[in-house]
């Protein structure tokens, strides 16, 4: 009977020429405009505007969950995806939607012309001159040009893509895939219409570890006899944040397009590397460092028994740097702690790398919970330093004052007030010493 049925099933297959996977692709593309169709097409270029969740959504006014989101606008916004030839190019204009008093945001000239052909990613500065992108940026960017019905469904369609694990989520349809590039993606088909309702993927971050994004399709009209959405939205698996809002001005199917192609000196140019940390110990008073050099810097306090270090900025890679260098200065010390300045994104970008380290955080009590959650968060897709050395989390929270002494140095945390930045910050005064270590850097404090 087991055999009958196998015997059956692959005789459906046959029948149909293709899996249930495929079937239900096929559908969508004739959903779309017709199979034919959808894998005639040349290029599609969107244009529209925006916001984006400033940080990832951890740039906020407090670590709460119930905080209102800071936003990034994103203005003249142009993707442009030559279908034919696999290249894209990205164009917009960003404007914090807050004020901090720098040219460029108050003037909204950070622009971004971003391109990728093929395996090469590289972006266009404010020069003109076309600059080698890094590897990461190659995988980030294959993703973004299938982040439209036309792309996915016609990747979809390839005979090297793999579709698998076909099921139903209420009244969509589910599959994954994985590319040729070995891209792996989930996409949801709406049971009534079958267009493409949504896709998904996992990206790697520094804080949070592995980030389940996906993408909702709406508003589907036709142009040039091609269904395309009026709008995108892409929300994260980190405490419901959208990550990304996109409004359609228009679509341009098979319209004229510039050529893409990297330029000779991009492709003979090496993919850029990520740089070789190094990192000072500046002596500023007795027993205390400031740490410079890795991008974000630090500042090391020497008590009887251990170090303590204020800050673990931007990156693994920058805080590895500090934590190595502070470990270096007195040999035999350990570092045992860090102080985190707030839980801004950049600032905490570290965390992951301090807990995996052994050390223990301080905090404002306001950001415990979310560091907490922060190193909760797997890390299996792209495994970083806490997935390779998991630990437990050590916290010890600050409220408004908290004393860290010995015999050799003193240390009082407070916390940061009246500050519109955020609103659990907290920074180190060493008295001694005249030193305040704050989320800026060090400063020895003089009299006259």
């Amino acid at each position: 009977m087991k055999r009958l049925f196998i015997l059956l099933a692959l005789s459906a297959v046959c029948a149909y020429g293709q899996t249930p996977e495929l079937n239900v692709i096929t559908k969508a593309a004739e959903a779309l405009g017709g199979k034919s169709r959808i894998l005639a097409l040349k290029t599609l270029t969107i244009y529209g505007y925006g916001q984006q969740a400033y940080q990832n959504g951890g740039g906020n006014i407090t670590a709460s969950p119930d905080a209102p989101q800071k936003w990034v606008n994103v203005n003249g916004l142009q993707r442009t995806i030559d279908l034919e030839h696999g290249r894209m190019r990205l164009q917009q204009r960003l404007v914090q939607d807050f004020v901090f008093a720098y040219a460029r945001n108050m003037n909204g000239d950070t622009r971004v012309h971003q391109i990728l052909d093929g395996d090469i990613a590289y972006n266009i500065g404010a020069d003109g001159r076309p600059v080698r992108a890094a590897e990461a940026a190659v995988r980030t960017r294959r993703i973004e040009m299938l982040g439209n019905p036309i792309s996915i469904i016609r990747a979809a369609l390839d005979p090297a893509t793999k579709l698998s694990n076909l099921r139903k989520e209420g009244n969509r349809q589910v599959l994954d895939l994985t590319s040729a590039k070995g891209d792996r993606l989930t996409l949801s088909v709406d049971g009534d219409t079958y267009l493409p309702a949504w896709i998904s993927w996992v990206g790697p971050d520094n804080n949070l570890g592995d980030v389940t994004y996906r993408t909702y399709f709406v508003g589907y009209q036709v142009e040039n006899g091609v269904m395309l959405p009026s709008g995108y939205n892409t929300t994260m698996n980190f405490r419901n944040v959208v990550w990304n809002k996109l409004y359609v001005d228009k679509n341009v199917v098979d319209g004229q397009v510039d050529d893409m192609t990297a330029p000779a000196v991009v492709k003979s140019a090496p993919s850029p590397n990520p740089p070789q940390l190094q990192v000072e110990a500046i002596p500023v008073a007795k027993g205390v460092w400031y740490l410079r050099g890795a991008g974000g810097n630090s500042t090391l306090f020497e008590f009887d028994d251990h170090l303590t270090m204020f800050e673990a900025y931007g990156s693994e890679a920058n805080a590895k740097a500090n934590i190595d260098k502070a470990r270096s200065v007195v040999p035999g010390k350990p570092l045992t702690e860090v102080i985190v300045s707030h839980h801004h994104f950049d600032h905490s970008g570290g965390l992951r790398t301090a807990v995996a380290e052994g050390l223990t955080i301080i905090t404002h009590r306001g950001n415990v919970d979310l560091f907490k959650e922060m190193a909760s968060r797997p890390a299996t897709r792209f495994p970083d330093a806490l997935a390779r050395n998991p630990k437990p989390i050590k916290i010890r929270a600050v409220d408004d004052h908290l004393v860290v002494k010995d015999k050799s140095m003193e240390v009082h945390v407070y916390r940061v007030i009246s500050n519109s930045h955020m609103a659990n910050g907290i920074f180190a005064y060493a008295p001694a010493a005249r030193v305040v270590a704050s989320c800026g850097g060090a400063t020895a404090i003089r009299t006259a």
